[in-house]
């Protein structure tokens, strides 16, 4: 029997003359070393796809978790009642509100402007009076990525008031020519108002909210003397609100 060598590995072949069984080392070495491979591969394998079954089994929570957050442009839509408080109060009743507005939200917080118009009746007389307000405010939101978001927000803007009727029309002179006391009440007056607003926003998807918000606020004017029509000097007030209103994301 001859010794040969084949690529550095020895083997041991039948010579021409005799035979005999061959022996290689080097096939031993290659299927043990394959064997090991593929048992690696196999243990690999099942690790990797542990691995993507848990992270598959982990997505749902993951979604669940930042589902509600409502991240870019916003449009809000409120409808409510506000009464009026202070001097502003003695001559002013409530009335419904109803409001417009649009914002930026980033993470827990949110910037805008909200348009809103309230027709508010006047104390003892049939009459109502309009106030026009553009607020603009800056919401910070407690849990933006849950279904149920409490909030606080504060605004400030201006508003600007005037009668709808002509119960605040000026009083005609007498005949003997002499002027009444008091301004011209019909003229619109213009003023500013700042306060709180709490409230909380139910989640019904990212896209879509209920809100329920109370708000209060205090607000100056221009001066106004009401007392030819018995009602005297007017010049600040304070409001209070209960609003329903709906969250969209286009």
């Amino acid at each position: 029997m001859a010794l040969m060598w084949r690529e550095g590995s020895v083997s041991r072949q039948p010579s021409r003359r005799g035979g005999g069984v061959t022996i290689a080392a080097r096939d031993r070495v290659f299927h043990g070393t394959s064997e090991r491979t593929m048992l690696y591969m196999r243990r690999r394998t099942r690790t990797l796809l542990g691995v993507a079954l848990l992270l598959l089994g982990a997505q749902p929570e993951l979604r669940g978790q930042d589902r509600f957050i409502s991240n870019g442009v916003v449009f809000t839509f409120q409808g409510g009642y506000k009464a009026m408080g202070g001097d502003l109060g003695k001559v002013l009743d409530g009335g419904v509100i109803g409001e417009y507005g649009f914002a930026y939200q980033a993470g827990d917080f949110r910037y805008g402007l909200a348009l809103n118009l309230v027709s508010l009746d006047v104390a003892d007389v049939d009459e109502s009076v309009s106030q026009v307000g553009a607020m603009l405010f800056a919401r910070y939101v407690l849990r933006p990525e849950a279904r149920v978001q409490p909030y606080g927000e504060l605004r400030l803007g201006g508003v600007r008031y005037r009668p709808e009727g002509d119960a605040f029309a000026p009083v005609e002179p007498p005949e003997d020519g002499e002027e009444p006391e008091g301004e011209n009440p019909a003229d619109a007056v213009n003023g500013f108002e700042g306060g709180l607003l709490a409230g909380v926003e139910f989640a019904l998807s990212r896209k879509v909210a209920f809100d329920l918000s109370g708000a209060f606020s205090y607000i100056t004017t221009e001066e106004v003397d009401l007392t030819a029509i018995d009602l005297g000097t007017v010049d600040k007030g304070t409001a209070w609100s209960l609003r329903l209103g709906v969250r969209w994301l286009p």
